[in-house]
């Protein structure tokens, strides 16, 4: 009988591109931090966890945390305990590169970990897209969130593109439906918006030009001068999205309530 790992890898795929998520953090490891939308995720995430009184006790969790650089941002810039950090993604390839950057025993190669101790923060980025079984995932992240904890919450709205489907995206959303599911699931709504108009609704069309070109040149291998370029001009230049509620990004703010 397949177990959740095996079914998740079977439905995490899209169009053409066969998504394995081992093979993406090796062939992006280097190059992804580096991503201007990547950027101002966490710029988003740090910002959002400027609200929150850190404590001794503050434990803070990033489901599908990738190869770590959020933990580490918030381990740095908060000055969080590594033994109250934790995260989990589907690739252990993420999984150990994430271990490099936060010595912490709470990081998972799995879709649903038993953690030891209920979370004061969940970070969910650009997750639910990958699988139509988002609703366990929510339902898993509120039923190990405290009382009064915070969600921070990201994922895409609008069409998918050739670079949705490269990462393995088999859905996107609405944000009235999403915000709607939250509060049914017993979520109060701090903030809810979308972001990303113009620049990166644009890139996004782009990509669906010369996908393999775009693939080959930025988003995998080495990261070249000219990919420094190029990502820090996209960065500068994506912070007008700020002053515009509109574009594919969807950023929610939401504390468990019930």
């Amino acid at each position: 009988m397949k177990n959740k790992v095996e079914s998740f890898f079977e439905k995490i795929y899209s169009g053409n591109f066969e998504y394995n998520c081992n093979l993406y953090w090796k062939n992006t490891e280097i190059a992804y931090p580096y991503y201007p939308t990547v950027r101002h995720r966490k710029r988003y995430i740090l910002d959002a966890l400027k609200s929150i009184n850190f404590t001794d006790e503050t434990f803070v969790f990033d489901y599908g945390c990738g190869q770590g650089n959020i933990l580490r941002e918030i381990k740095d810039k908060f000055r969080v305990k590594e033994l109250n950090l934790g995260g989990c993604d589907l690739s252990e390839v993420a999984i150990e590169y994430a271990r490099k950057k936060v010595n912490s025993p709470y990081l998972y190669p799995e879709v649903f970990p038993q953690l030891p101790v209920k979370c004061d923060v969940i970070v969910c980025s650009e997750v639910i897209e990958h699988t139509e079984d988002y609703l366990e995932i929510l339902h898993w992240i509120k039923n190990n969130l405290n009382y009064g904890g915070l969600l921070i919450l990201s994922t895409q709205t609008g069409k998918i593109h050739a670079s949705d489907k490269y990462t393995g995206h088999t859905q996107h959303f609405e944000i009235d439906q999403l915000v709607h599911t939250l509060k049914r699931l017993g979520f109060r709504i701090k903030s809810a918006f979308r972001w990303g108009f113009p620049f990166f609704t644009l890139q996004k069309y782009l990509t669906n030009f010369d996908f393999e070109k775009i693939r080959q040149n930025y988003l995998e291998g080495e990261l070249s001068l000219k990919k420094r370029i190029v990502f820090n001009i996209a960065y500068w230049v994506y912070f007008l999205h700020d002053l515009i509620n509109m574009g594919p990004q969807i950023y929610i703010k939401a504390i468990r309530e019930k």
